[in-house]
């Protein structure tokens, strides 16, 4: 039998100990499923038909910090809108069109596909848009240099277009693999963030490649557009400062020595921080929901999620013992919200401190003034253990005064005949029907009595009033126990388990709040999946770019750069848990808090591999334009190329921190770790980028053969000819 449904009935052929025998007509496969349920053995506790009880959650986010959140977004997306209009002027406007259309396209796909919008995939949607704008700023820069050129309008637009397609798609299809890869490999969440960002790929590249495209077509071939104003076209010191002369091979040991200063140094943290930087969901915890009550009339009250969060942070700034020092970074999620979505009479505080005792017994007090404690009652048999004592008799009439021998209730229970009813009398002090009955269904949920949950119980009113009763009668039924069918087992199973279920649910003091211990339920799979994805999505990055650029070399310096950005990001996490216990003063000013790694540092750090990798790419992709057919990249070449995309990459990487600041500053606590590791990854992407990962591009042995020395690029041109891309290597001085 499971959950009493008859599975098999087979002949026994005889009593079966160490070993037995059973006969019947059975497939293999039912043989198979009849040993593993065999093996398994019987399962103590059953599903109950009835739910014992029903919550709504707020988002773990937070409807206030949700608010936050879009609060912060809109802002970001004024500012860079901004920018890009008073940079671009007419250009500029277009873009932020374009941006508009591609987040509609990006959330009616979301929505056809009915996919929800997780934190990682929030995440996803904001490195769409990052991109969105990298892409429009790449063609941008290639318009000013062909107008600066000399070049119509129409001209340039048409080049502008062509020639920034490679580093477009290229950094596009990049972030495309690793999204197919997380997409198939990664836990449910991290799928959100490669749906989300997968589609915002396929989305980017419609509206650069074709959409924008065809708006400029329209404005030049019809509208007359015949001259593009951008701010370094108007102000001229301006574009000269955007492509600067800084010979940037001459300082890769400088960038070289820091970023491997910066990696060794976050190992160091994150390794002195050990388990202490992983959150609940990789380690496990204590969840303790509470019910917020008057401690003198039971009414209920209700505070907002912030002035919870703001006690239980209290409960661990006071904490002596050093055991509740995690409470600080605890999670508020608010059950049964009123309509602003933030403000209950229930709050569940999920934290990694694994002992139940401890935190319930430091949270309990902390909120006491809100807390309707219950007391312990005290009844008539209270101490009484003996079964033949105990005020209790089966149910064998229809109506409940013929068993408990009181002509003057009438209550009809005849749906409990063959059960039990227990009579509870003289209860000091008095409580309520409902009161009594709340208690029980809490206990019949508590681990000791798990298998009683699916047994269905009553309590009626004897003597005195609903809300101060003196005298009740509790009735139980379970169907497998009728004293009818076998009195031994109803008494044994049934009699002697409900009296001590309602000993102890009655006679016990207790606060309105339940505890319970959580395992980690994403560690276990997370790891394994991570480390596959990360692999696979690395080599298959490696085989792109190395057929892309023809070099090994362009393929390991793109990804151990990423990697390094990623590691220092999450370094800088950690350093933010030692600021905040050791340097409080000045973590409050920076708004540093213990973070530690959870979903949301798992979406910054996907984030940071997306951001890091398209930014490198662009920067090899004009690397290799520039180098023509050479087979490597000169020192020459390198450094141009890095002074050429500088203007590009310092916009870009200029209006995506921006952001992350203003999402840091005023998109409220739940979001602000993730801003906070994207704003480092961002800036640290940014630098290495250019400062590593181009120059670790350059062959210092090919370049140095003297089969190919005075050899320059084949396109741009030979550095005594002022640059001017005449496309002719030139040996020994002689063309």
């Amino acid at each position: 039998l499971l959950d009493d449904e008859v599975y098999t009935a087979p002949t026994l052929q005889g009593r079966i100990t160490t070993s037995g025998q059973i006969s019947g007509v059975f497939s293999q496969p039912e043989l198979d499923y009849i040993i593993r349920v065999l093996s398994a053995g019987s399962l103590q506790a059953k599903l109950s038909p009835e739910p014992i009880s029903q919550s709504v959650l707020g988002p773990s986010l937070g409807a206030d910090n949700l608010q936050k959140g879009l609060n912060a977004a809109i802002v970001s997306f004024v500012v860079v809108s901004s920018f890009m209009i008073l940079y671009y002027f007419g250009a500029g406007s277009i873009a932020v069109v374009a941006l508009i259309f591609n987040a509609i396209l990006l959330v009616g796909i979301m929505a056809l596909q009915r996919a929800a919008f997780t934190l990682p995939g929030i995440a996803g949607i904001a490195l769409t848009f990052g991109q969105a704008v990298d892409a429009n700023v790449l063609v941008y820069e290639r318009m000013r240099e062909e107008l600066g050129a000399g070049s119509d309008m129409r001209t340039a637009v048409r080049l502008g277009h062509e020639r920034a397609m490679s580093s477009i798609v290229d950094g596009n299809v990049t972030n495309l693999i690793v999204c197919v890869v997380l997409g198939f490999m990664g836990t449910q969440e991290i799928k959100g963030f490669a749906i989300t960002l997968g589609v915002g790929v396929l989305t980017t590249l419609f509206m650069q490649l074709f959409a924008t495209r065809v708006i400029f077509e329209l404005l030049t071939v019809h509208g007359g557009w015949r001259r593009a104003r951008m701010l370094p076209i108007v102000w001229k010191g301006l574009g000269r400062a955007l492509v600067p002369n800084v010979d940037w091979m001459r300082l890769r040991y400088v960038g070289y020595a820091v970023s491997i200063g910066l990696t060794l140094a976050s190992v160091a943290v994150i390794a002195a921080r050990g388990s202490d930087l992983l959150d609940a969901e990789f380690r496990g915890g204590t969840s303790v929901t509470l019910e917020l009550r008057d401690p003198a009339t039971g009414v209920p009250v209700t505070l907002t999620r912030a002035q919870v969060e703001e006690r239980v942070e209290r409960l661990a700034a006071e904490d002596r013992s050093g055991r509740l020092g995690e409470l600080a970074d605890a999670e508020v999620v608010v059950v049964d919200p009123d309509e602003t979505g933030f403000t209950s009479d229930r709050f569940t505080i999920k934290t990694v401190v694994a002992d139940p005792e401890v935190v319930l017994a430091a949270i309990a007090p902390q909120f006491a003034d809100v807390m309707q404690v219950r007391p312990a009652l005290r009844f008539a048999e209270s101490e009484t253990t003996t079964l033949g004592a105990l005020p209790a008799w089966p149910v064998l009439a229809p109506r409940l005064g013929e068993v408990i021998d009181r002509p003057d209730v009438a209550t009809d229970v005849g749906a409990y005949q063959g059960g039990i009813v227990f009579v509870i009398r003289d209860l000091e002090p008095p409580a309520s029907v409902a009161a009594i009955e709340s208690r029980l269904t809490q206990m019949r949920g508590h681990q000791q009595f798990s298998d009683t949950v699916t047994r269905e119980q009553r309590v009626v009113l004897l003597d005195g009033t609903s809300d101060q009763a003196r005298s009740v009668a509790v009735l139980v039924r379970d169907p497998e126990l009728s004293y009818e069918r076998d009195e031994q087992r109803w008494t044994a199973e049934l009699k002697s388990r409900e009296w001590g279920l309602i000993r102890a649910a009655l006679t016990e003091a207790s606060t309105p709040a339940s505890v319970q211990s959580f395992s980690a339920a994403i560690a276990r799979t997370f790891k394994a999946q991570a480390i596959i994805s990360i692999i696979l999505s690395t080599l298959l990055v490696v085989i792109y770019v190395w057929v892309r650029f023809n070099s090994l070399r362009f393929s390991l310096a793109a990804i151990i750069t990423t990697l390094h950005d990623c590691i220092v990001a999450v370094g800088a996490v950690a350093l933010a848990g030692v600021l905040y216990h050791r340097f409080p003063g000045v973590a409050s000013a920076l708004h540093l808090r213990p973070f530690k790694f959870d979903l949301a540092l798992v979406a910054a750090v996907l984030t940071i591999l997306g951001y890091s990798l398209n930014d490198t790419i662009i920067i090899m992709d004009r690397i290799r334009e520039n180098r023509g057919k050479l087979p490597y990249a000169t020192r020459e070449v390198i450094n141009r190329s890095i002074n050429q995309t500088l203007s590009r990459t310092m916009i870009t990487s200029g209006t995506t921190i921006i952001s992350v600041v203003v999402l840091y500053i005023l998109g409220g606590e739940a979001i602000r770790e993730f801003a906070f590791a994207l704003f480092v990854g961002i800036l640290v992407g940014t630098y290495s980028s250019v400062a590593v990962a181009a120059p670790m591009v350059w062959s210092h042995r090919r370049e140095s053969d003297p089969d190919d020395a005075g050899v320059a690029p084949a396109t741009g041109g030979y550095a005594g000819l002022d640059g001017a891309a005449t496309g002719i290597r030139t040996v020994g001085g002689a063309v």
